[in-house]
């Protein structure tokens, strides 16, 4: 098996029957994990009417974190590879392709899907900044990455594809929203193999759906901040 697509959500209600049902459509021998981080919306209703034999469904019993999720999909993944599907369809799906081919070929640790490669070949960060504040921390994080570990990143905070060996050496303890940025330290402390190439991004409609919110940014710096100086 190639791919385990680990789907975690917490009220997605309006788009985790469409996030399972894009992932179902890919032609790629797969595993489909969904983690439902306590949802009060409608979203365990519809999970429980889309129960099958080819979705492995965990229904949480209270709201850990989207780091909780990631942790227990990927101890449940048999596959080579995990790709992280966001249940708010933000990101391009089908690069996960691309993003498995250039893992197998170059015998990575991860790629990163950027959602700034082709931004940034057309508008200055300013420009940017000014039309999407939200990307500042984008740009803050990732700074910190390349200069402290010395990577050459557009976006630490795009989609991600792991080795599956290489995630369950590393993955942090972190239940919050400082996760990803822990996980991404880590990777980069210890010098794993990664390589970045461009998705498509499509915001939300209503950015109030978001579930990161700018004070998230103090979860994230100190998370990195604990990898780089602590570990």
């Amino acid at each position: 098996m190639k791919l385990s697509f680990i789907i975690p959500c917490y009220n997605e209600v309006k788009t985790i029957q469409r996030a399972i049902e894009e992932v179902r459509g890919l032609q790629i021998e797969k595993e489909i994990i969904i983690i439902d981080n306590c949802s009060t919306d409608g979203t365990r209703e519809v999970l429980k009417d889309m129960e099958s034999s080819d979705l492995r469904i965990v229904y949480q019993d209270r709201n850990y974190g989207f780091g909780r999720s990631i942790q227990v999909g990927s101890s449940l993944a048999n596959a080579e590879f995990i790709y992280i599907q966001f249940s708010d369809l933000e990101y391009e799906l089908n690069k996960c392709y691309e993003m498995l081919r250039i893992a197998i070929r170059d015998n990575l640790d991860a790629v990163f899907g950027s959602r700034l490669r082709s931004i940034r070949k057309k508008e200055s960060f300013y420009s940017i900044i000014k039309e999407k504040p939200a990307f500042i921390a984008t740009f803050i994080t990732t700074f910190l990455i390349n200069k402290w570990y010395g990577y050459n990143l557009t976006d630490i905070i795009g989609s991600k594809l792991y080795r599956t060996t290489s995630l369950k050496k590393v993955i942090p303890k972190t239940n919050g929203q400082g996760f990803d940025f822990e996980l991404v330290s880590i990777m980069c402390k210890r010098k794993f193999r990664i390589k970045e190439i461009e998705v498509g991004y499509t915001p939300r409609e209503n950015p109030g759906d978001k579930k990161i919110k700018p004070y998230h940014m103090i979860n994230a710096l100190w998370a990195m901040l604990k990898v780089r100086f602590l570990y």
